[in-house]
């Protein structure tokens, strides 16, 4: 089954048919492979949803079993930090691995019974985070984990949560660390040892297309706002690697619009498993959802990532 994705596994039918019922009540197409033996009721009755599908069907059928997720990240530490903090509030709380092998991301995942979602939310803003300072916000969660590792190496603890819209689709990635190492932080952010510039925009759209591109060539760079410019700073060791990329940097150009953000993150993450660095500009006004979401890729990967997507 082509582009669609295993969901959950059950011992009888009624079980898989139940959530079924309920992602289609939902607008999620979903399909039921019953792998049982007839004879000696052996094997899993599996429950399928299409891959652009996976992150909504999993939330609404976590949600039927009491169960809603509340945050994830790619590293546990900062996840058992806020797990902490809810459970000495009183919040019992559940941590799973995602299971998955095609995503590297959403590894540790936070959840809470459903009952108690109105109780975490104030923790979720921040708003009931003590003793916990904001220290900044990022788009990415790749962003995210170059910051939050810079910290940890300068025995800095971080909280991060990462805020979805209504979809369930990243919105921000937000780092706390506590009031006491605030000052320590921001000098560490500011100071990026071990990263120097390599470029500057006033356009966040160019800046994010280099930062794809040195990723695609396994070079880690930080996006970082200074004196009113966008800056990005690559590894020290591959400064001059990422210089000689970004002064042949290839032509972007619009490969696709969306009107759904999540065919546009699916269909995204399909090009980049093929290797064709990709970037998303969102232009969607954030209050009314008006706008198109437009797909960028390098021009002379335009046709490979061409026939990728139309033989999905």
């Amino acid at each position: 089954m082509k582009n669609w994705v295993k969901i959950q596994s059950f011992d009888r039918y009624h079980q898989a048919e139940l959530r079924k019922e309920i992602l289609q009540a939902n607008g999620i197409n979903a399909v039921i492979l019953d792998e049982k033996d007839s004879l000696f009721l052996v094997g899993n009755i599996d429950l399928y949803v299409e891959e652009f599908n996976e992150k909504k069907a999993r939330a609404l059928t976590d949600e039927f079993e009491g169960l809603t997720k509340i945050n994830s990240y790619i590293d546990l530490k900062p996840i058992l930090l806020f797990q902490k903090i809810l459970q000495e509030a009183g919040t019992e709380t559940i941590i799973k691995r995602k299971e998955s092998n095609k995503y590297i991301l959403d590894n540790y995942e936070l959840y809470v019974k459903n009952e108690d979602v109105d109780k975490v939310i104030p923790y979720l803003t921040g708003k009931k985070l003590k003793d916990w300072r904001n220290l900044l916000l990022v788009s990415k969660v790749r962003q995210a984990k170059y910051f939050t590792d810079l910290l940890a190496e300068n025995l800095i603890n971080t909280i991060v949560i990462k805020k979805k819209d209504s979809n369930y689709h990243l919105e921000a990635v937000i780092v706390y660390v506590k009031n006491d190492d605030f000052l320590r932080a921001e000098k560490t952010i500011k100071e990026l040892k071990g990263f120097e510039p390599v470029a500057e925009s006033d356009n966040l759209t160019h800046i994010e297309k280099l930062e794809e591109t040195l990723f695609s060539h396994k070079i880690k760079a930080i996006i970082k706002k200074e004196k009113g410019k966008l800056k990005l700073f690559a590894e020290k060791n591959k400064v001059d690697e990422a210089k000689e990329i970004i002064q042949n940097e290839k032509e972007w150009i619009l490969f696709k619009t969306y009107s759904n953000i999540a065919k546009a993150m699916y269909e995204k993450g399909i090009l980049e498993t093929a290797g064709i660095p990709s970037v998303i500009i969102n232009d969607r006004d954030s209050t009314f959802l008006l706008g198109d979401i437009e797909l960028y890729v390098e021009k002379e990967a335009a046709e490979k990532a061409k026939d990728i997507i139309n033989k999905l």
